[in-house]
């Protein structure tokens, strides 16, 4: 079961959270400098922007783990069709961080050709709260979640 899955982590951070080329590439640098001296798990000297405008500090190996383009395995189009069992794909509608469109890239990799993906269910679970970041771990939308989870693994007959 994925809960709130993003699509591409590295491709979204670059072209949807930072939005800058520059910016992006100049924490690639300064992530890669820094492990490369032994600091990975010390905070670069610059932040990262962020949802909403923030900025966000940010340690090399996080940068290079998750939103790195050339370095993250933060990529569900590459890990979802080597699932070999049935997934139930999950989205509440008042996500403000898993944008709409991100699960529907992870359901075509889950349909393309070679994918070990025994079958795949996608539902995203109505929410009539603001879109925000409570959305995103399901806050005020638990017993729907708790529901849909329930009825599928009923289905699985698990």
């Amino acid at each position: 079961m994925l809960s709130g899955p993003f699509g591409k982590l590295p491709w979204k951070s670059r072209n949807i959270i930072i939005q800058d080329d520059e910016t992006y590439k100049a924490l690639g640098a300064a992530a890669r400098r820094a492990t490369a001296a032994g600091n990975a798990a010390d905070t670069l000297p610059l932040k990262m922007p962020y949802l909403g405008g923030r900025q966000t500090p940010v340690t090399a190996q996080h940068f290079l783990t998750y939103r790195d383009e050339f370095s993250s395995a933060a990529d569900g189009t590459y890990w979802m069709p080597r699932i070999p069992h049935p997934i139930l794909m999950l989205r509440d509608q008042a996500d403000g961080v898993v944008l709409p469109f991100e699960p529907y890239m992870l359901l075509s990799a889950a349909h393309g050709e070679g994918s070990l993906v025994q079958g795949i269910t996608y539902e995203v679970v109505p929410d009539s709260h603001p879109i925000g970041p409570a959305g995103h771990t399901f806050t005020d939308n638990t017993e729907p979640l708790v529901d849909r989870v329930s009825a599928w693994l009923a289905k699985q007959h698990l």
